[in-house]
């Protein structure tokens, strides 16, 4: 059974819902009218909504293996899908809670029902926002954790050039997918590579490095030794010598008024990493100047750690 529509069937049964296709699914003039969106988009239009995201149906739909990424525990929304228990479970939900079946929100629940963290697409319009206060209206971006395109969309459409580092091949290939179909070939340049093994010494100068990386094993895209948390495999060897060590050797590729920008959240299994990475920029000489998430005020990390996501700005 194909369905196209958004909305399902309240009476869908178990085999009709596995045959859906749950992953994102835009026709070209959806994208391209996205991709305009974004482009048009000025900072004072720009709002902090969870449902405000323009661009991010390019990043959605070229990034098919992103409901692939496992959880700590190793399981990866794939496998809920493929779980009748827990689908079951979803269904049930869906019926009890809901007048109608959108594919939406079942994504959102076989999440909830299985226990896995959700990830998140880094919205375009956030790096956007970033490159436009910046004090020059073209730069270069270094985003040492490329992901799932987020931070390139938002990067090439405020008119800057996008450097991007992905170590996973499909990822990588994906981005490669995006930038062929928006036809930015000029503006973008991707190596696939993990960031230690890059030769930093290639790269110009660099106005924005701007990332959110991984969370140790909190995300895992991966299995194989290119991956932070299989080369660092606890946390702490992790935080210092892979993650506060990258902050440090970006540091040193910026101009002189250039914006460093870390998108990092304290957690449980991921404390002090706000303050650790705060505390590194300041022994370089580097302020926080703004922070921002969705729906989020700012904070000054020194008064409040906050333990939403938020993306923080440091300048000298």
């Amino acid at each position: 059974m194909q369905v196209l529509e958004k909305k399902l069937p309240i009476d869908i049964t178990l085999a009709e819902l596995k045959e859906v296709d749950y992953r994102f699914r835009y026709s070209e003039e959806e994208m391209f009218s996205d991709w305009d969106r974004l482009k048009k988009l000025s900072l004072k239009q720009m709002k902090y909504g969870s449902q405000f995201k323009p661009g991010l149906k390019i990043s959605q739909h070229f990034c098919d293996n992103f409901f692939e990424l496992k959880s700590r525990n190793g399981k990866s929304f794939v496998d809920s899908w493929n779980n009748p228990i827990i689908m079951q479970k979803v269904v049930d939900w869906g019926r009890e809670k809901m007048s109608a079946l959108y594919l939406s929100w079942i994504r959102r629940a076989v999440y909830m029902a299985s226990g896995l963290h959700n990830p998140n697409h880094y919205r375009p319009h956030f790096t956007k926002k970033i490159c436009l206060t910046h004090s020059k209206t073209k730069g270069i971006l270094f985003d040492p954790c490329a992901g799932w395109g987020g931070r390139l969309l938002g990067t090439v459409s405020a008119g800057w050039d996008y450097i991007g580092v992905e170590p996973n091949k499909q990822t990588y290939d994906n981005l490669l997918r995006i930038v062929d179909f928006l036809d930015i070939q000029k503006h973008v340049t991707l190596y696939n590579s993990a960031y230690e093994d890059m030769d930093l010494s290639i790269l110009p100068t660099i106005d924005i490095v701007l990332t959110s990386p991984p969370y140790f094993n909190l995300e895992k895209y991966d299995d194989t030794d290119k991956q932070s948390y299989i080369r660092f495999d606890n946390y702490d060897e992790w935080l210092n010598d892979w993650f506060l060590s990258m902050v440090s050797k970006n540091l040193m590729l910026l101009d002189s008024d250039g914006f460093s920008c870390y998108n990092v959240q304290n957690s449980k299994d991921t404390p002090l990493i706000v303050e650790k990475t705060a505390d590194t920029h300041n022994e370089f000489g580097y302020n926080c100047i703004d922070s921002f998430g969705i729906n989020t005020p700012f904070k000054n990390y020194k008064k409040q750690i906050s333990s939403v996501d938020l993306t923080y700005v440091f300048s000298k």
